[in-house]
């Protein structure tokens, strides 16, 4: 019995061995995400949902580096956005894309009409140049370093 229970102890963390080494594959570490939090600027529920559609397909079409781009209602009445990015690179090209002279200026615009932007998390290892542009924004900021995990796309 006692090695019937040592065989079952054995396999049973084997599995679990393989299991992670199994959802690890493909792993990427530098991986960069935000949470922000906002709240609607005088619009609509309409109005919302249609400028957060246009918006997120606007980001799929200009920025394949960008893996999801996901808006949420919460029941405290905040929208929250999901961002996340394949690396730093791929999150400072979406400040570039958005800043003055790059290619999704006047929709960022647009952006801010419908949203107040009050707080983005940003969630990995983010690099200093993207560091150096999220502060330079002015925007309240909160840094979350990764511990454990894992991804999938």
């Amino acid at each position: 019995m006692k090695k019937l229970c040592l065989a079952w102890i054995g396999l049973c963390f084997s599995g679990f061995t393989f299991a992670n080494t199994e959802s690890s594959q493909g792993f990427n570490p530098d991986e960069i995400t935000y949470v922000v939090t906002m709240s609607a600027n005088d619009k609509s529920v309409a109005e919302i949902d249609s400028f957060s559609s246009f918006y997120h397909k606007l980001v799929e079409g200009n920025e394949p580096s960008t893996l999801a781009w996901q808006f949420y209602r919460g029941s405290d009445e905040k929208i929250y956005l999901i961002e996340r990015y394949e690396n730093s690179k791929a999150a400072l090209q979406h400040v570039i894309n958005i800043s003055p002279g790059g290619i999704q200026e006047k929709e960022f615009g647009d952006f801010t009409d419908h949203f107040a932007i009050e707080k983005i998390t940003i969630h990995g290892t983010p690099s200093e140049e993207l560091i150096e542009s999220l502060r330079a924004v002015g925007l309240p900021l909160e840094f979350r370093a990764l511990i454990s995990g894992y991804s999938r796309k």
